[in-house]
């Protein structure tokens, strides 16, 4: 059992060129953008452009063979393996914006799985000031400073409530992968 509702992957797991290769996929093949208040009204301001699996997996597979197999390891889950048509969040936060995403849990709607796993990888260009990653664990907030570094990943029990605080200065990009399991009983 992990200590911590959270795993993370330190040293980066990408670098600079590798960010920019899946920055530069990602805007040639992102099938729209999520719309606003799709998070609820106010909560999430963040330009998310929706990417399909099959056409970014063989660009973060580094990350992804991993974050399954730990899945089990550290949390114990059954996860289904991602879907080729499965639907990740490319989030930009920019200064200008003041961007942010308010304290949520990730959940889905469908009857036959939920979303047991959020894994993030942080896709920033350069480093960026604000927009801190933060769970709500214990009674307590926490973050987890780990994730300020571009091209860091972490997974999370998608049920923990966890946000973004607004960026102050840069851009933050991360992209986010729903993982998803039989339906909670």
């Amino acid at each position: 059992m992990i200590p911590h509702p959270y795993i993370s992957w330190t040293p980066p797991v990408y670098d600079s060129k590798e960010i920019i290769q899946i920055h530069n996929k990602i805007q040639k093949t992102h099938v729209g953008m999520e719309p606003p208040n799709a998070a609820g009204e106010g909560r999430k301001k963040a330009d998310v452009q929706l990417v399909i699996f099959e056409d970014i997996k063989k660009d973060i597979s580094k990350i992804i063979n991993h974050a399954y197999q730990k899945s089990s390891l550290y949390f114990g889950y059954h996860i289904n393996f991602a879907n080729d048509i499965d639907v990740l969040h490319y989030n930009t936060y920019t200064a200008d914006k003041k961007s942010r995403y308010d304290f949520h849990t990730d959940s889905g709607n469908n009857p036959m799985h939920d979303i047991k796993l959020t894994l993030l990888i942080n896709l920033s260009p350069r480093e960026y000031e604000g927009g801190e990653f933060f769970i709500f664990d214990n009674g307590q907030e926490q973050l987890i400073e780990e994730f300020q570094t571009p091209g860091t990943a972490v997974m999370l029990k998608s049920h923990i409530n966890h946000k973004v605080t607004p960026v102050t200065k840069g851009v933050r990009r991360t992209l986010t992968h729903f993982m998803k399991g039989p339906a909670w009983k």
